[in-house]
């Protein structure tokens, strides 16, 4: 960055000293050396602020998609539990809780919909 405001105040001062001392007719092409540093130390910044924002899309969608695993990974556990919970009851004391069985079901629902179920993967990638 220090870089670019030094050649930034380079240039300014080359085109004013050049200014005061030997007036150049402007050309309609701008095809005088300042104008041709200006557009390319122009076309630099674009990219490297073009690469800026793209480095950070890019980051936002890993960190998205880091989310989405985790949360994924939380309910799935979740589920998890509960089923183990359910069968140890189950064959523990042979009567079905049908509270805990609401439970499961309701845990399951979530995973389900959730984004890393892989048969709503395979329906959103087709479409």
């Amino acid at each position: 960055m220090r870089r670019l405001i030094f050649l930034s105040i380079f240039f300014c001062a080359r085109l004013l000293s050049a200014q005061g001392q030997n007036p150049v007719p402007s050309s309609p092409t701008g095809s005088d050396p300042v104008s041709i540093a200006f557009r390319q130390m122009e076309i630099f910044e674009r990219t490297v602020k073009d690469a800026n924002e793209e480095q950070a899309h890019h980051t936002a969608e890993k960190r998205a998609a880091e989310e989405a695993r985790l949360e994924f990974r939380e309910k799935a556990n979740k589920f998890v539990a509960l089923w183990e919970d359910f069968v140890m009851h189950l064959n523990d004391k042979q009567t079905f809780d049908a509270k805990l069985a609401l439970k499961l079901s309701k845990a399951f629902h979530e995973l389900e919909m959730s984004d890393g179920w892989p048969i709503r993967a395979v329906a959103s990638n087709s479409k």
